[in-house]
C-alpha cells in the first residue's frame, strides 16, 4: 500500500511518480519563460485545513448501526496533488442503554486498517457523546474508504443477532477535520482535468478563471464553454468560477489571445491554437492552465478541442492543428438524461452492475437515478410502465419479506417476497449466477404514477429479508442477497414534451430551456457592451450548472453584447445584468415581470406563489398579478431578481434574466443557486433575493412549448375552461350525430321504397 504523508516519501513522489521534479527546501520554483509574476507574490496555498461532515462524504441521514455486526463505509479520497499529514474524526454518537458496555464498541477503518476504537462506557449508555480521535495519516490514500463499524451485546447468554437493544447512531454532522499538503505535479497536459478539478476532491470545485480586462464577447465565449467543461465533470459537487484579470493564489485557468490578455502577466505569443500547463510562478506547487490563440477564433479552437477531447493531450504544449466538430445535437439528447422515445434498460442507468445488488444481514436501499427531460408532459398521464425483474434469497416463511418499489421516497407499490419451493404463475425456481447460495426470481409490472415524477428522480428498490432465527441458541442464516436484474426496462415510448413557462423552477433544477439542447445550440447568452467582473462570473456559474445538468460541455453557445441582443431573435436568452434597468431590459420594459429600480425603495405589494407543487406540473394555470402585467420594484438596499418571461422578440422563445442592483448581489445570487435546498423555493415567473432569502411570484402572462397529440392539445387548452369544454363536447357529438342520423334517415327511405 502507498503511504503518502512523510517528508521523505513527498520527494519520492515528486522524482519518480510525478515526473522528476525535486522539491527545493520547500522554496517556491522560480518563474519560467512562459509566466513571470509582476504582480506582488499571492499567499501560499500549498497547506490547507479542511472539514468535512459525514453529510459531506455521502451519509444524507444520520447513520443507524443495527445487530450484532453492522458496519456502514464512506468514500474518503485524497486529492493527487496532495497527501494528508493530520486527520482528526469527531463523532457524535450514541449506545444503546441496552448494551453490555465491557463488550460493545464501535470500531474506526480506514482502507480496512483498524485506526481506533469507542468503548461503550456505562454511565452513559442512551446519551449523546462526542469524542475526538487522530488518525494515523499514512493510511490516507488517493482513493481511501471510512468505515465504521458497531459490535454490540446486550447479554452473556445466547443472543438473537437482531435484538431490539443492539443499535448505535452516528450523527451525520460528525466532521473530519484534515490537514493535507499540497505535492509538485509535472507539467504534462495528460493528467487533464487535473489538478484543476480531481474527481477524487467530493467538495465543491473553485476554479478561478483569469482573463483580460474588457474581453470580447468571443472570448468570453470560450470562457462559458470551458465553465460548462469544469461544470460537467464536477457534477453533483457543484462548481464556482470567480474570475480575475489578475493571477490568484492556487490552481487557475488563464485565457488570452495575443492582444487580449490578463494584466501582471508575461505571456507567450502564439501563431496557433495551444494549451499549455505551466507552474503558478509565486505559488508553489499550483498550476496555471493557459488557453491561448493568435486570436478570438484560435481561443475558441483551443478551447473547443480541450472540451471535446480532440487535443491530443502530452507533454506540456500542444498545439491544434484541425477541429472536426461533432454533430449538432438532437433535443433531450445529454448523457446525464434519460433519453425518451424508447424503451430503456435499468443497467443502463447505473456504472455498472454491482449497483444493482445488494448483500448483508440488512440489505441497503438500491437507488437509480432518473432525470427526464425537464419538459416531460405528465398531465392527465397514467405514468411510466416498469417491467421489474429482481433476484433474491428466499425467505423462511410467506409475509415475511417484501420488495418496496419507491419513487423519490414516496411509496409506488410493494410485493411479498416468496418462499424457497413455492410456485406463482409469473416465477420460477432458478439458482443466482452471482450468488453463492440459491436464490428466486420473479418479475412484476408496475407503473410510476405521473403525479410522483419531476425532472431529476430517484428509483429506489428497497428489499426486507428477515433473518431466520430457527430457535434459542442455535445456527441462524444472517446473510440476505438481493439485486435487480439489469435488463428490467422501463418504458418511455409514449412519453411527449409540452411545457407552460416561464417556469423558474424548471431553470433553477435543470437549466431549462437553455439545456433542451445540451450543446446550447439554441441558447445565447446576454451581457452587457462592458460586462462588470461580477456578470462574467455569473454568467459562468450558470453555465457550470448546466453542464452539471446535462453532462456536457455547451460548444455551441452565443454570447452577445446587449446591443446586438437582435441577432440572436431565434434563440432562448439569458440575460445578465447589474445596475438599474440597463439594456435590453430598459427596452422591454412592458414585457418584463417585474422592473429592478435600485435608486428608490417600493411600496407596490405583490402577492406570494405559495402553491409549489402547482409549478411543477403541466397542467399547472396561471396566476396573474392582480392590477398591472409588470411590477415596478425599487429598493435602496441591495436586491436580486430571477425573471421569467417570453421573448419580445420570438414568440415561443424565452428569456430568464438575472438582474441585481449592485455587483455583489449578482455574485451571491449566482453562489446560491448552488444550494439545494435554495432551488427548492425557486418557481414563478419572478424570484427576489435579498441576501439569502427568497420569495418566489408568479405575475405575468405564460405560454406553452413543445408538441402533443392534437386531441391531448385540445384537452389541454380547455382544462381552464369547463363551460367551453362542454359545449365542445356537445359540438363534437352533434357533428357526429348529424351524419349517422342522414345515414340513417337514407337506409329508412330506402326500406320504405323496396316495401312499396
Amino acid at each position: 500500500m502507498q503511504h503518502r504523508n512523510a517528508s521523505s516519501f513527498h520527494a519520492f513522489v515528486a522524482a519518480v511518480l510525478l515526473g522528476g521534479i525535486p522539491l527545493q527546501g520547500g522554496s517556491a520554483p522560480a518563474p519560467t519563460d512562459a509566466v513571470a509574476a509582476v504582480a506582488a507574490a499571492p499567499a501560499d496555498t500549498s497547506t490547507r485545513i479542511q472539514t468535512l461532515s459525514l453529510r459531506d462524504l455521502g451519509a444524507q441521514r444520520p447513520i443507524e448501526l443495527r445487530g450484532i455486526d453492522h458496519s456502514v463505509y464512506l468514500p474518503l479520497s485524497v486529492r493527487l496533488d496532495e497527501t494528508v499529514t493530520r486527520a482528526r474524526l469527531k463523532l457524535n454518537y450514541t449506545f444503546s442503554p441496552g448494551l453490555l458496555a465491557d463488550l460493545s464498541q464501535l470500531k474506526v477503518f480506514v482502507n480496512d486498517e483498524v485506526l481506533a476504537t469507542v468503548p461503550a462506557v456505562k454511565g452513559k449508555l442512551g446519551s449523546p457523546q462526542t469524542i475526538e480521535i487522530d488518525l494515523e495519516p499514512h493510511f490516507f490514500t488517493e482513493y481511501a474508504q471510512l468505515r465504521l463499524q458497531f459490535i454490540g451485546h446486550y447479554t452473556l447468554d445466547c443472543e438473537y443477532p437482531f435484538h431490539s437493544s443492539l443499535w448505535a447512531n452516528i450523527s451525520n454532522q460528525s466532521s473530519l477535520e484534515m490537514t493535507t499538503q499540497r505535492l509538485p505535479l509535472r507539467n504534462d497536459l495528460a493528467l487533464l482535468p487535473a489538478p484543476f478539478f480531481d474527481v477524487r476532491d467530493g467538495t465543491r470545485l473553485k476554479l478561478p478563471f483569469v482573463i483580460a480586462p474588457s474581453p470580447s464577447p468571443e472570448a468570453l465565449r470560450s470562457a462559458g464553454v470551458l465553465a460548462s467543461w469544469f461544470g460537467a465533470l464536477a457534477s453533483y459537487r457543484g462548481a464556482q468560477f470567480p474570475v480575475s484579470d489578475a493571477l490568484p493564489a492556487g490552481h487557475a485557468v488563464v485565457m488570452a489571445t495575443n492582444d487580449q490578455r490578463p494584466a501582471g502577466l508575461d505571456l507567450p505569443q502564439v501563431e496557433a491554437p495551444t494549451l499549455k500547463i505551466v507552474p503558478h510562478p509565486s505559488d508553489p506547487g499550483a498550476k496555471l492552465l493557459l488557453v491561448l490563440g493568435r486570436d478570438a477564433a484560435q481561443l475558441k479552437t483551443a478551447t473547443d478541442a480541450l472540451v471535446l477531447g480532440q487535443a491530443a493531450l502530452s507533454g506540456d504544449q500542444v498545439q491544434v492543428d484541425k477541429l472536426n466538430y461533432p454533430a449538432r445535437l438532437a433535443a433531450h439528447e445529454a448523457p446525464n438524461i434519460v433519453k425518451t422515445g424508447g424503451i430503456v434498460r435499468l443497467g443502463s442507468l447505473v456504472p455498472n452492475a454491482a449497483a444493482l445488488q445488494v448483500a448483508g444481514a440488512q440489505l441497503q436501499t438500491i437507488r437509480l437515478p432518473l432525470r427526464l427531460p425537464a419538459d416531460t408532459f405528465a398531465w392527465q398521464s397514467e405514468g411510466l410502465p416498469i417491467e421489474l425483474r429482481y433476484r433474491y434469497t428466499p425467505p423462511h416463511e410467506l409475509g415475511a419479506a417484501r420488495l418496496a418499489v419507491q419513487i423519490n421516497e414516496q411509496l409506488v407499490e410493494s410485493f411479498l417476497l416468496r418462499p424457497a419451493g413455492t410456485q406463482g404463475t409469473r416465477s420460477q425456481r432458478m439458482v443466482l449466477p452471482f450468488l453463492e447460495i440459491g436464490g428466486t426470481y420473479d418479475r412484476q409490472d408496475i407503473t410510476v404514477p405521473a403525479f410522483q415524477l419531476g425532472n431529476n428522480n430517484e428509483l429506489q428498490f428497497r428489499f426486507e429479508i428477515p433473518p431466520v432465527d430457527t430457535s434459542r441458541c442455535r445456527e441462524t442464516v444472517l446473510i440476505s442477497q438481493a439485486g435487480i436484474d439489469a435488463d428490467s426496462t422501463i418504458d418511455l415510448r409514449n412519453v411527449e414534451h409540452y411545457v407552460t413557462l416561464p417556469n423558474l423552477a424548471l431553470f433553477a433544477n435543470s437549466g431549462f430551456p437553455f439545456t433542451k439542447f445540451a450543446d446550447l445550440a439554441e441558447t445565447a447568452l446576454i451581457l452587457s457592451d462592458a460586462p462588470a467582473v461580477a456578470e462574467i462570473e455569473a454568467a459562468l456559474n450558470l453555465l457550470g450548472q448546466m453542464g452539471a445538468a446535462t453532462g456536457i460541455a455547451g460548444t455551441r453557445l452565443q454570447v452577445l453584447p446587449a446591443s446586438r441582443v437582435k441577432e440572436a431573435a431565434d434563440r432562448d436568452l439569458l440575460v445578465i445584468a447589474s445596475g438599474s434597468a440597463p439594456a435590453p431590459l430598459a427596452n422591454w420594459s412592458q414585457h418584463l415581470p417585474a422592473r429592478l429600480d435600485a435608486s428608490r425603495r417600493s411600496n407596490t405589494s405583490l402577492t406570494r406563489l405559495s402553491d409549489a407543487g402547482s409549478e411543477w406540473f403541466s397542467g399547472a394555470l396561471p396566476r396573474n398579478f392582480p392590477d398591472d402585467e409588470w411590477a415596478e420594484l425599487q429598493a435602496k438596499g441591495p436586491l436580486t431578481a430571477l425573471m421569467g418571461f417570453e421573448s419580445p422578440l420570438n414568440s415561443g422563445r424565452s428569456v430568464v434574466a438575472l438582474q441585481a442592483t449592485e455587483g455583489a448581489s449578482l455574485q451571491q445570487a449566482a453562489a446560491t443557486l448552488l444550494d439545494p435546498g435554495k432551488i427548492r423555493l425557486i418557481q414563478g415567473d419572478l424570484v427576489l433575493m435579498r441576501n439569502e432569502a427568497f420569495e418566489a411570484f408568479r405575475i405575468g402572462e405564460v405560454y406553452q412549448v413543445g408538441e402533443l397529440r392534437w386531441w391531448r392539445w385540445v384537452w389541454y387548452q380547455m382544462r381552464g375552461h369547463p363551460l367551453l369544454m362542454v359545449l365542445l363536447v356537445g359540438l363534437v357529438s352533434l357533428l357526429l350525430a348529424l351524419p349517422l342520423y342522414r345515414a340513417l334517415r337514407m337506409r329508412a327511405e330506402r326500406r320504405v321504397r323496396s316495401e312499396t
